[in-house]
């Protein structure tokens, strides 16, 4: 429900009806592995152990000599919502049909962007694995869920350690309709780096934007999620997380990534936003003092931002005054950078729109829509 300034109630639907709505995180799931074998060869059948799994995710799975997915931090009591079990009791956000009626109808979504939500780049110390399993994962996305209701568009996963191979992924199915962003993972090479440069220069052209998404940070080929050092349970993890997003966008402004790429949107879903400030203003004032060591870098930080980098509400912060929100946003004139996100069908995902009671009509509408339709390529 909706609370209006005059304290009246209306439903969320109801509410949606004045404006469009597009969901940049919503997230879907295999209910087998074995759902990805008409999409692959026999070789990574025998890598990834098709057909050798019962049909519970969460049960345990391997591929080669190591298990699938690989040592993440897991919720002490479910990081799926139990009441987005399918009705058959499958898994939450594996029915696209269910899908469909319990967040798009309810929330009056007129599209809603999958972030797959199963580990697809686990397997990175076997980057063959990595890349014919992303591409399985891309088929399936397009044929399970892009085919069936057209309110359903992807962010195309990739094997983002082998660069050369996302560019071929991208070339093969960057330009289908409904393909509209490229889901990068945070592994040990900084985004600004010149590694991704060959991805940055296709997405710019093609005008699919970067998505960065918490999955495995701390195992494998990830990226960690702490600077000093792994946290020792999920809570302190997932508190952490927004350091992640500070240091990438820290190496794409320093590296002069935007200066390079104008164009390219990169797109931070699940690390909130209530840091910004912090980082836009203690890059504003360090540039000015040590621009000589990047004279690449020609506009203040805060402008490239502004620009080029696009940020999901949730998970909200939130503040002992809701009101701050608003102030916020203001701060920062980030009325532009802003996109709905539902995080749907994770435990700490938006389940009302309760938290934008605050916000005037006219930044709503562009959180809602305007900006994401602007950031991804519709």
């Amino acid at each position: 429900m909706v609370i209006n300034t005059d304290n009246t109630q209306v439903n969320d639907a109801e509410t949606n009806k004045k404006t469009q709505l597009i969901d940049v995180d919503v997230h879907c799931f295999l209910g087998s592995l074995d759902e990805l074998v008409p999409y692959s060869d026999e070789w990574l059948h025998k890598m990834m152990n098709f057909g050798k799994f019962s049909n519970s995710f969460l049960s345990s799975q391997t591929a080669g000599a190591f298990e699938f997915p690989k040592t993440r931090y897991h919720n002490p009591n479910h990081v799926l919502r139990l009441d987005a079990t399918t009705p058959s009791g499958g898994i939450p956000g594996s029915d696209p049909a269910f899908v469909g009626t319990d967040l798009f109808d309810k929330f009056g979504t007129t599209y809603g962007i999958l972030n797959v939500g199963h580990g697809t780049m686990t397997p990175y110390h076997n980057v063959d694995v990595t890349t014919a399993y992303s591409s399985a994962c891309n088929d399936w996305l397009y044929d399970k869920w892009v085919n069936t209701d057209d309110r359903f568009k992807i962010d195309m996963v990739v094997s983002t350690v082998d660069a050369d191979a996302t560019v071929k992924e991208i070339e093969r199915i960057g330009k289908k309709p409904g393909v509209v962003g490229i889901n990068l993972q945070n592994i040990n090479i900084p985004l600004g780096k010149r590694h991704f440069w060959p991805i940055y220069e296709i997405a710019e052209a093609y005008g699919l934007p970067i998505v960065l998404h918490p999955d495995s940070e701390g195992s494998g080929e990830y990226s960690p999620a702490q600077f000093i050092g792994p946290a020792s349970t999920y809570m302190e993890w997932h508190s952490s997380l927004s350091i992640v997003p500070m240091r990438q966008i820290n190496s794409l402004i320093c590296e002069g990534v935007f200066e390079r790429f104008p164009k390219l949107k990169v797109v931070f879903v699940e690390y909130g936003f209530s840091w910004m400030p912090h980082l836009m203003w203690r890059l504003d004032k360090n540039w000015k003092a040590l621009r000589d060591e990047i004279p690449w870098v020609k506009m203040l930080p805060s402008e490239y931002i502004r620009r080029n980098i696009r940020l999901a509400t949730q998970p909200f912060e939130e503040p002992f005054h809701p009101k701050d929100l608003v102030t916020l946003v203001d701060m920062i004139d980030a009325e532009d950078m802003l996109m709905f996100s539902s995080d749907y069908p994770h435990w700490d995902g938006e389940h009302t729109m309760d938290i934008f009671a605050h916000f005037p009509e006219d930044l709503k509408q562009k959180i809602f829509y305007k900006n994401a339709l602007e950031t991804y390529r519709f």
